[in-house]
């Protein structure tokens, strides 16, 4: 089953997992109060046509930045990106399924902090950690968000050859 934030299947542009990662509902909510106060601040000064009006601007801003910003993780034949960063699946060394739990510790005190992140604990508390095996890369690992940790590792073990 997928939804519109997120997708296990083969999607049309050739990758074998695609995923963005949308804000879950309690940042939409909170983003619609933000609109609403906003609205009825300016409806209050200036009439009630400005404040529809600012309604409606600052709505469609306000989504168009939730889903602009929202990265996309895809899987593919030659390795994963992740907005616009990209790992060669010849540099993945392992990958592993962690919690949030997990997921504090490595971004906690003590932690590496050469470690590329891309987690949104927003759209995704879980995730997965790929330790790579490439001295010319700054990363040891790289840590991100997922809504289906599973598929990801699978699908990134499936194009690394692994089962």
């Amino acid at each position: 089953m997928s939804d519109t934030s997120s997708s296990a299947a083969p999607s049309t542009d050739g990758a074998d997992y695609r995923e963005r990662l949308v804000p879950s509902w309690p940042t939409w909510i909170v983003a619609a109060g933000l609109v609403a106060m906003i609205s009825i601040a300016y409806g209050a000064a200036l009439g009630s046509w400005a404040g529809w009006g600012t309604a409606l601007a600052s709505s469609a801003l306000a989504t168009a930045l939730l889903i602009s910003t929202a990265p996309v993780i895809t899987v593919g034949t030659s390795g994963i990106r992740v907005g616009g960063a990209e790992l060669p699946v010849r540099s993945i060394e392992d990958v592993d399924i962690v919690d949030k739990v997990r997921i504090r510790e490595l971004r906690g005190p003590g932690s590496d902090g050469r470690i590329f992140v891309a987690i949104r604990p927003g759209a995704a508390p879980d995730g997965i950690l790929i330790t790579l095996d490439d001295d010319a890369d700054p990363h040891p690992a790289w840590l991100l968000s997922s809504r289906h940790p599973d598929r990801l590792a699978a699908s990134l073990a499936a194009t690394m050859g692994r089962p």
